[in-house]
């Protein structure tokens, strides 16, 4: 079973999906001189914003993805970020009936408690030069896709606990899953 534990004095973080690869994981000092995305907006008869940044000398032009009423971003840290075997309190047995076979089977599920460092209300996804179509991207897709599924399936159809209404953002990547 995967919960989150809820921080109370987390952060609002400001949640930014860049088209490139990032080869360290440590803190780094940020500086307006090395990021400063700007925002204008048109004045055309529907008016867009539109967003700009520069990284490394490569212009980025950025969608804003808001998290929508009755979601929630989150950025999560993972529990086993040590390889410490997992104690007997992390797991727990889980008996089901197989309807077919008529025969009672055990299977073991782990129990994983994430603890959430940031959240967030919206995603700024960036795009080489330009603004990234949403329906080729794979992060915009996917995300608009969970959120559409997420209000299809009807709760009485999941377990008690489940939880639909979670973006998540790992240290590794971006996911959006059932919790």
């Amino acid at each position: 079973m995967i919960s989150i534990k809820s921080s109370s004095n987390a952060p609002e973080a400001k949640a930014n999906i860049i088209p490139c690869r990032i080869k360290y994981t440590g803190p780094a000092s940020s500086s307006r001189q090395l990021w400063n995305p700007t925002s204008q907006t048109s004045t055309d008869p529907t008016p867009v914003e539109t967003h700009t940044s520069y990284f490394r000398g490569r212009r980025l032009v950025g969608t804003k993805l808001v998290v929508p009423d009755g979601y929630q971003g989150r950025v999560l840290s993972s529990p086993n970020s040590s390889s410490a075997p997992l104690t007997s309190n992390q797991k727990r047995e889980v008996l089901y009936q197989d309807d077919d076979e008529q025969s009672d089977e055990a299977d073991t599920e782990e129990s994983t408690q994430w603890t959430t460092s940031a959240s967030f209300s919206d995603i700024m996804v960036w795009g080489h030069e330009m603004v990234v179509d949403g329906t080729q991207d794979g992060v915009v897709k996917g995300i608009e896709e969970w959120m559409g599924m997420a209000q299809i399936v009807s709760p009485s159809h999941l377990k008690a606990d489940a939880i639909l209404n979670y973006i998540v953002l790992t240290s590794t990547a971006l996911k959006v899953k059932w919790l």
